[in-house]
């Protein structure tokens, strides 16, 4: 009894000489009204979340990432994902390109985004809501649709540029007719003919009797489709550190084997290859001697649900795995193929153009109108620029490339290229016997950075110099825990005392096998203070709550002045971490807990992190937890039921009050960004929270029925 008094008396102490307390809200005698407000202020729900993807029968797990608003800006054809907002939940499907689990996700989640850039999936946004706890998104294939409709068609074999559209010269923009300004040298076609109809080359590779070397077995096919997926994601911007290497470069002699891994675009392009040498590199487009590789790359894999009219998707030429083998002409640059030859010199650089729609009109209707393959874009649509579509070259090269934008504005061509920047990716897909092979991706057009177009990779391995490897896919979420210091006694409800960001990051590992499925390779969890201006010193610790054992937990820290990170040793208490006894001394820092599990672990397994804030108090701690969340065995327990505090610890009632006001709570699906100008406000310290955000005295009184976004809209 002693004891509480005493506890009593600080507390009340603490109250008159920090704060001047609103007496009217909340409080109750001791005693005599013991009722406590039954709601966890929790604004987390759960959801049976259903994402499927099998009706591409994609050959790898798809990751795919759910948003809370349209993720997207832009019209349909040419999407670009916002960078002002982030996922809150990401995974990956299963090998059936399926997901079905219960997950966690903001409440304020009514309608839900689900988004991929996978480079199999076509159905990239779909939109579902959520109703009685379930949300399920069902992706629809178009592009079979398509692709039945308008079948590769055969005509006779050609080697004439002739029904190709302007490889080298720039149209009118106006007309679409060609001019006299040349860009390329005519292209060179010694490879073979093709079919005057589609575009499909006669010069593919004979799987059933080419040179195994040459060609991808079905493992390495998966592993390269499983570092594309990796590396490109439709409608965001690629890796920068993929755009940076120069041409293939041989390391060795070799033949070289190209395979088509597919195309992502409605566009008919053109694809063609040419080489050089360091001491004879190209400095301008009339530099280079082209050599046809594929008149048409389109696969017809590319869809949307309102291109119905039954020739958008005509002139198939490609099937996804045809090989080609390059030769080498020493002579290409006098327009002869004497000494042609398999073998490529040690030293080559291998270097590819693309050009935008090469094979994009094909026909001249009844009336003498020429036909664009996409002109109009689907019915009714706004008509598409002819420069965007037609005056586009693009090479592997810096320097080489060509994007005439005469008649554009910044919406058809935000992405300009005056200096001829190569618009491609090259990266490596390592084995796991760690042989390395080359995958080239290219951007056709001058309005976006995501460089899945068309990919191509090369064989056999390990001939060229070294490209960049792919990084293991990484997935985080992020929320916002708000703490009063005051507890038991009662609070100015401005519940910014105290603000701790944290976010969750997963790294996640794909591999190929028979079993094949994701799993998770590392946890890290991110924990940054911040603070409105106070008087009592708090620290900051967690409780890390893990399924599975990992095999290291790295503890580090990020001052906020040198933002450097160096690895510390926090003092650890059974599972509860103390990251600092001082929030307001260290104001700023981010404390890390990384967790590493050498052979993964299933998704189910995650961990969880509780954040809460303490004062040391002999052998035990003060500690202020969200509502209903238990203390440590370090808890004075006889701070419970003094003062405003009303718990029950032998129901598992903690933290609880009879006010509308909680101690603390954790804000899901946010940044601190979001409460710059509210809760991190000077002027706002000792505002009640209600007067900032109106709707959170309606959210509480409704139980989290209503206004469950009421964090996110303080003028409402």
């Amino acid at each position: 009894m002693k004891r509480t008094i005493l506890f009593a008396a600080i507390a009340g102490l603490l109250v008159s000489c920090v704060r001047d307390i609103d007496v009217k809200e909340g409080q109750t005698e001791q005693g005599k009204d013991e009722v406590i407000n039954q709601f966890d202020f929790s604004t987390v729900q759960d959801v049976n979340l259903s994402v499927d993807y099998s009706a591409f029968n994609a050959p790898a797990p798809v990751l795919f990432s759910v948003y809370s608003e349209n993720p997207f800006t832009g019209s349909e054809e040419s999407m670009t994902l916002r960078s002002d907002i982030s996922p809150i939940f990401e995974a990956y499907t299963g090998k059936d390109g399926k997901f079905n689990d219960a997950v966690k996700l903001p409440a304020y989640a009514k309608q839900l985004y689900v988004v991929t850039g996978n480079f199999f999936v076509t159905d990239n946004l779909i939109t579902v809501d959520v109703k009685n706890g379930t949300a399920s998104a069902v992706a629809q294939n178009y592009a079979a649709q398509a692709a039945n409709r308008a079948p590769r068609r055969a005509g006779e074999a050609t080697q004439s540029l002739d029904n190709l559209y302007q490889l080298s010269y720039e149209v009118n923009v106006s007309t679409g007719d060609k001019t006299d300004n040349q860009i390329y040298k005519e292209w060179n076609t010694p490879l073979g003919t093709w079919d005057s109809e589609s575009g499909h080359p006669n010069y593919l590779m004979d799987k059933a009797t080419a040179d195994s070397r040459l060609l991808f077995t079905e493992e390495e096919t998966q592993g390269l489709y499983e570092t594309v997926t990796n590396a490109l994601s439709a409608n965001q911007a690629c890796n920068p550190e993929y755009l940076s290497p120069a041409d293939l470069v041989l390391v060795k002699d070799s033949e070289v084997a190209l395979s088509f891994l597919g195309s992502t675009t409605c566009w008919n392009n053109t694809l063609g290859y040419y080489y050089y040498t360091e001491d004879n590199k190209p400095t301008s487009p009339m530099d280079i001697n082209v050599i046809m590789l594929f008149p048409n790359t389109q696969d017809g894999h590319w869809s949307r649900s309102w291109m119905s009219e039954p020739n958008f998707y005509g002139n198939i030429a490609l099937d996804r795995g045809d090989v080609v083998q390059l030769m080498y002409y020493p002579n290409i640059a006098s327009g002869s193929t004497e000494g042609a030859t398999k073998t490529f010199p040690k030293g080559t650089r291998i270097g590819f153009l693309l050009k935008s729609n090469g094979w994009g009109m094909q026909k001249t209707t009844e009336d003498g109108k020429k036909y664009f393959n996409s002109y109009n874009g689907g019915k009714n649509r706004k008509e598409m620029k002819l420069a965007r579509q037609y005056n586009v070259w693009c090479a592997s090269t810096d320097g080489l490339s060509y994007c005439n934008t005469e008649g554009l504005d910044q919406v058809d061509n935000p992405l300009n290229n005056p200096e001829g920047l190569s618009r491609t990716a090259k990266f490596a897909y390592e084995s796991p016997e760690g042989k390395e092979y080359a995958i080239v991706g290219f951007e056709d057009a001058c309005n976006d950075t995501d460089y899945d177009d068309v990919i191509i990779a090369l064989k056999p391995a390990d001939v060229f110099q070294e490209l960049p490897k792919i990084e293991e896919k990484k997935a985080s979420t992020t929320g916002v825990y708000a703490f009063e210091d005051l507890w038991p006694s009662q609070g100015d409800y401005d519940l910014n005392d105290a603000l701790v960001e944290a976010t969750h990051e997963k790294v996640f590992s794909v591999k190929s096998g028979s079993t094949l499925k994701y799993k998770i390779l590392k946890e890290t969890f991110y924990l940054t203070t911040y603070q409105n201006y106070v008087e009592l010193k708090s620290g900051l610790a967690v409780t890390l709550n893990t399924k599975k054992n990992p095999s290291s937990i790295k503890m580090k820290k990020v001052d906020p002045e040198s933002k450097d990170t160096t690895e510390v040793v926090f003092i650890k208490d059974g599972n509860t971490y103390l990251l600092t006894n001082d929030i307001t001394g260290e104001l700023g820092t981010t404390y890390i807990l990384e967790l590493v599990y050498k052979t993964g672990i299933e998704p189910s397994n995650i961990a969880s992190i509780q954040p809460f804030i303490y004062r040391t108090e002999g052998e035990g701690r003060w500690e202020v937890h969200i509502p209903f969340e238990a203390p440590t065995s370090k808890m004075i327990t006889g701070y419970f039921g003094t003062l405003d505090d009303k718990s029950v610890p032998a129901e598992g009632k903690y933290y609880v009050r009879n006010s509308n006001y909680p101690f603390a709570f954790y804000l899901e699906g946010v940044s601190i960004d979001t409460f710059k100008e509210t809760l991190l406000l000077r002027k706002n310290e000792s505002v009640k929270i209600s007067d900032l955000y109106p709707s959170f005295l309606p959210w509480v009184k409704s139980n989290g029925e209503e206004h469950a976004d009421w964090y996110l809209h303080p003028s409402r």
